[in-house]
């Protein structure tokens, strides 16, 4: 397969593999003006899979879509609907939420010589960031694929349901986010989240979303 028919692949959007049921999300449908970028704290598709199993499968804290460490997009629910991912009314009814397949904050373990996580997933050392940030050091990297795919859905969600082509672009707390217009991290909401990790480069997304970054 060549790199043009693996792009065109990647580029696709499941919307059927990790459907979920109408018990998980709220039908009404709302006007979009904000894109939240995120991580999933887990390897491969376990956050999914927990999900699934939350509150006796009745969980209504997803997110819109998935984008796998290969790049592939998964969406969960129609994005003119909305879940209680934020946790805030007013945030979550014009939102569509993005999670990237990642550990995020990773700890070494000198006994077996291994980067893990809270769940004690282990993350290869050649995908090991390194930045103090929000008082924790070690990060597993985000995927050039998951780069480009994250590029593609956002400019694909800004010009279906018109949200404005802005960026938040830095990984620290951001006062007036409810009323933002624009793409942010859920990192920017609070400090308790820690994502996206400061391994995501937003100068680089930025430039390929052609955002000015000054």
């Amino acid at each position: 397969m060549g790199v043009t028919e693996i792009v065109n692949v990647i580029m696709k959007i499941d919307k059927v593999t990790y459907k979920i049921e109408e018990k998980n999300y709220y039908k009404t449908k709302h006007k979009k003006t904000q894109i939240i970028l995120g991580g999933t704290g887990r390897e491969s598709n376990h956050h999914i899979l927990r999900f699934q199993k939350r509150e006796h499968g009745n969980y209504k804290g997803w997110n819109t879509f998935t984008i796998s460490r290969e790049g592939l997009i998964y969406q969960h629910y129609n994005p003119k609907c909305y879940t209680d991912f934020m946790g805030i009314k007013e945030v979550d009814k014009k939102s569509i939420s993005i999670l990237l397949e990642n550990m995020g904050n990773v700890w070494y373990d000198g006994d077996d010589d291994k980067y893990i996580n809270p769940l004690l997933e282990v993350c290869p050392e050649d995908l090991v960031y390194q930045k103090l940030w929000r008082e924790m050091r070690y990060w597993e990297k985000y995927t050039d694929e998951q780069m480009e795919s994250t590029v593609f859905l956002c400019k694909h969600l800004i010009k279906e349901y018109r949200i404005p082509l802005n960026c938040v672009g830095y990984h620290v707390l951001e006062d007036g986010l409810k009323d933002f217009e624009g793409i942010t991290s859920r990192g920017n909401y609070d400090v308790k989240y820690l994502d996206l990790n400061p391994s995501f480069d937003f100068n680089i997304f930025m430039d390929k979303m052609g955002i000015d970054n000054e």
